[in-house]
């Protein structure tokens, strides 16, 4: 027979678990009732998922966390719950960049967009760019140099592309979460909206008479805060393409990205932004 101390235990883990229930459903309709009042206010389709209003949430709850429950534990716990209370005000579908089965991408994929949010496996970049553009996705998840024949950051950086945004960098926890180390970033057909520490992403193209290390100070010496070279590619023969990581939000039209091309007299040919992610508070 069990002791009783257990047995009262349990029985105050049973209360317990109903008013987290009670909670829980009270959340949901909360979410709800924020869903239709998009909708009466919209003249356009709404997609629910707020990145930015998520990022606040989860950055409150970190900082206020105590116990032995374990802090990422704590956030995989609330993505489950943002993205189930995300699906009730509209659907939600991922596609995610997969060539090969056992890569990471899904399972990163899952953490933050939730277990049972649908996802969209695909064996190229451009059939996930097709997907967010024109297919059924609201978001997408893209990893670099899996895909030798295309550089997903310089085609979404092109005139024609520009309507979708990298807007997070996952796995949230880092090398802590699943997918073996690996990152991958996250885009939507939302613009990246500023959370107070960031990290944007530039596309900066030259005609081939720029070296890196000295684009990497002209930016600089233009007050553009460069902090990490995530990628390179050349479109053809002649032009080179890289994707820099910048220190801080930095917007498509700030007047540093356009002087720095003044300047160069045709040597820079592109600076554009293509989003960013929130510096990860864990």
């Amino acid at each position: 027979m069990e002791n009783s101390d257990i047995q009262d235990l349990r029985k105050q883990i049973d209360d317990v678990d109903d008013r987290l229930h009670d909670l829980l459903m009270q959340r949901v309709s909360l979410a709800e009732q924020i869903g239709r009042l998009k909708v009466e206010s919209s003249q356009t389709p709404v997609f629910a998922m707020c990145p930015k209003r998520e990022i606040e949430i989860m950055r409150r709850l970190w900082n206020r966390h105590k116990g032995n429950l374990d802090k990422i534990e704590l956030i995989r716990i609330w993505r489950e719950i943002i993205s189930a209370c995300v699906k009730v005000q509209s659907p939600l579908t991922v596609a995610v960049f997969m060539p090969e089965r056992g890569m990471g991408n899904l399972e990163i994929a899952r953490d933050y967009f939730g277990t049972y949010t649908p996802m969209l496996s695909c064996r190229s970049v451009s059939l996930v760019l097709k997907e967010l553009t024109q297919g059924e996705a609201n978001a997408a998840v893209l990893s670099l140099n899996d895909d030798k024949q295309t550089s997903w950051w310089y085609t979404v950086a092109q005139e024609y592309k520009r309507s979708v945004n990298v807007f997070l960098k996952l796995p949230l926890t880092g090398e802590s979460g699943r997918g073996d180390g690996r990152s991958v970033y996250a885009l939507s057909k939302q613009p990246f909206e500023e959370t107070g520490e960031d990290r944007t992403l530039l596309v900066a193209e030259t005609d081939g008479s720029l070296s890196l290390s000295t684009l990497d100070l002209l930016l600089k010496a233009g007050g553009i805060a460069t902090n990490a070279i995530c990628d390179s590619y050349m479109p053809d023969m002649m032009h080179k393409a890289y994707l820099f990581e910048v220190e801080g939000y930095l917007a498509d039209n700030d007047k540093r990205l356009s002087a720095a091309m003044e300047k160069e007299n045709g040597k820079i040919t592109m600076l554009r932004v293509i989003g960013g992610y929130p510096v990860t508070f864990f």
